[in-house]
């Protein structure tokens, strides 16, 4: 049954805003995952939510500080899933970053590896709420000019371990709406494949439409056929470097399923140099995506079914 579950945070916003806009920022951050998301408030300083934090190969602790310009909070943090290449990171910006975390969201799902453990230990030492959101919409006091939908808050997939966690990925929407008849949405998914995919899909249908998807597990071609035109997205982005040659990601059959309606973007230079992407959303709902997307590597299979890396040019 869908739910649909209203449910209102309160979290003070001090200073003015002189732009009203909404940035996503996707950190290059190797074979691993992060990104920050920044939303103007006309009554106070912008509402920050870091998602994942990539492997902890200085992923945030070499972007964060300039992207926050000065602005000393993070009211969000969401670890989509407790792999390392999602958790690590985020240890630097719990227990050694001079940031404010205000909360934390996680599924629930628990992970053996240092990194997770340690993340663990780091929320309660500073003593940072941490908890499993419902599945609903969120509504943050002072934030007036979006909506926070869980779609996926995990345990689907109860005793999940290894690669299996990755299905119960915490997965949500954010809904921009800065003027009225302005709506913007963006869908971030973690590393989600075939079994979660179809659950999104059977249980939400049209209302996973999204402007802006991030694309699921770095371009795995572990997805729900179906996935990507429900989501129907006209902007798609993947975190990757193209070069790993275990995962393999991200695999060009995956990528042309979104490349169906959406313009694709890659961390994954083929230069091997740094790529932050960021998306900018003004409030009439332009969006627009810099830089230009370079060359980038995918993986695709040739006609003796091996996979090869290839270069495209968009």
């Amino acid at each position: 049954m869908l739910r649909t579950i209203s449910v209102s945070l309160g979290i003070a916003l001090l200073c003015s805003s002189a732009l009203a806009e909404m940035r996503i920022i996707f950190i290059d951050a190797g074979q691993a995952d992060a990104a920050v998301i920044q939303i103007d408030q006309a009554s106070g300083e912008p509402f920050t939510i870091v998602v994942d934090g990539g492997d902890g190969d200085s992923d945030l602790e070499n972007n964060l500080p300039t992207m926050l310009m000065g602005d000393p909070t993070v009211e969000l943090v969401v670890l989509s899933h407790p792999h390392g290449d999602h958790v690590a990171g985020l240890n630097w910006l719990v227990s050694d970053s001079n940031f404010v975390v205000q909360r934390v969201w996680w599924t629930g799902d628990t992970h053996t590896i240092n990194a997770f453990t340690e993340f663990q230990t780091a929320i309660m030492d500073q003593g940072i709420v941490a908890t499993r959101p419902q599945e609903a919409f969120y509504h943050f006091v002072g934030a007036p000019d979006f909506t926070l939908r869980v779609l996926n808050n995990g345990q689907e997939f109860s005793g999940a371990t290894g690669k299996d966690i990755n299905n119960d990925s915490l997965v949500f929407q954010i809904i921009y709406e800065p003027m009225n008849d302005v709506k913007v949405t963006a869908l971030f998914t973690g590393d989600i494949e075939e079994a979660q995919g179809a659950m999104l899909v059977n249980q939400y249908g049209n209302q996973l439409k999204s402007d802006i998807v991030k694309i699921p597990h770095h371009g795995s071609d572990h997805l729900f056929d179906d996935f990507p035109s429900t989501v129907a997205a006209d902007f798609a982005f993947i975190s990757s470097t193209g070069t790993h040659r275990t995962f393999k990601h991200p695999r060009k059959a995956a990528l042309d399923k979104y490349a169906a309606t959406a313009e694709i973007f890659c961390t994954c230079d083929a230069a091997e140099t740094l790529l932050d992407i960021t998306v900018t959303v003004d409030d009439m709902g332009n969006i627009s995506v810099s830089p230009a997307q370079p060359p980038y590597f995918v993986w695709e299979k040739d006609s003796d079914g091996v996979l090869r890396r290839v270069v495209v040019t968009p």
